[in-house]
């Protein structure tokens, strides 16, 4: 019989070091000051569950989009515009950017589980912050991205534009092939509510963070101009139908008669600063 050899011991402040840097590619760029830095090292290092609030982000018909680029470097350009601001944008209320995924991208709040006080506010702060952000990503895409495909497109299908799925429960960021990646049950839930989404331009929440915001809609969210409604909708699980929640939102102007998203010149940034505003 063959013994296994027993793994050297980690030194715990180098793994921590080491995670840190697999993190500052996705981070915030204040999450030492937002966050416990040892504390959430040590959750990602342990495998212990997160607080995760989890967007997932579409392009609908972005393969056609793609064909019917009169210039194919220009969309490729375009859509890396678009994917810098969604990290910038994400990143200024505190989120975390996990991946583009080709077509759309994974973003994350995390909230901290201790102490029971900060908790409580941190997750009310997270969770207005995603549908916050949500908002403003559908703004910008709709008002200033599509507009710069449209310029390099031969036909533009009525069917193109950016849907969101959010979710919200206990996930985990794990290490795969040298990256950290966030995996768990709100990642299935908001993949599962952005593909339940039949139109651009809708976003929708899985019931435990729809009815959250659903109760405090006329509350603590009451400033977002934001109303959750129940739907039924038929998804791969359920093809008879799932509850999901529908976010709307009123049009929030400023005196020039502009929305708030999509605010710098180039569109390159996003007025997201606030998201989770009380």
């Amino acid at each position: 019989m063959v013994e296994e050899e027993t793994p050297e011991p980690v030194d715990r402040d180098e793994e921590r070091a080491r995670i840190a840097e697999l993190l500052a590619a996705h981070a915030p760029p204040d999450w030492e000051e937002r966050f416990q830095r040892d504390q959430l090292l040590d959750a990602i290092i342990d495998t212990t569950p997160l607080q995760m609030f989890v967007m997932a982000a579409d392009i609908r018909e972005s393969t056609l989009l793609m064909k019917e680029a009169v210039r194919f470097e220009q969309f490729a350009k375009i859509m890396d515009k678009f994917v810098s601001a969604v990290r910038s944008g994400i990143g200024t209320p505190g989120g975390w950017f996990d991946k583009f995924t080709g077509d759309g991208f994974l973003a994350y709040w995390i909230a901290p589980s201790t102490p029971k006080e900060e908790y409580q506010r941190r997750f009310v702060e997270a969770a207005g912050n995603l549908a916050h952000t949500a908002h403003e990503l559908i703004e910008l895409f709709h008002r200033r991205v599509l507009e710069d495909f449209r310029r390099n497109s031969r036909n533009l299908s009525d069917g193109v534009g950016l849907a969101i799925g959010l979710d919200a429960g206990p996930g985990f960021l794990v290490e795969i092939a040298g990256e950290l990646t966030l995996v768990g049950p709100p990642v299935v839930g908001a993949v599962r509510m952005v593909n339940a989404a039949s139109r651009p331009q809708e976003i929708f929440a899985n019931v435990y963070l729809g009815e959250h915001l659903h109760d405090e809609q006329d509350g603590i969210y009451e400033a977002l101009g934001m109303r959750a409604t129940r739907e039924s909708r038929p998804t791969k699980e359920y093809p008879k139908g799932q509850e999901v929640y529908a976010l709307t939102f009123d049009e929030l102007r400023g005196s020039d008669g502009e929305s708030s998203a999509g605010s710098g010149d180039d569109g390159d940034e996003m007025g997201t600063e606030g998201g989770g505003r009380r």
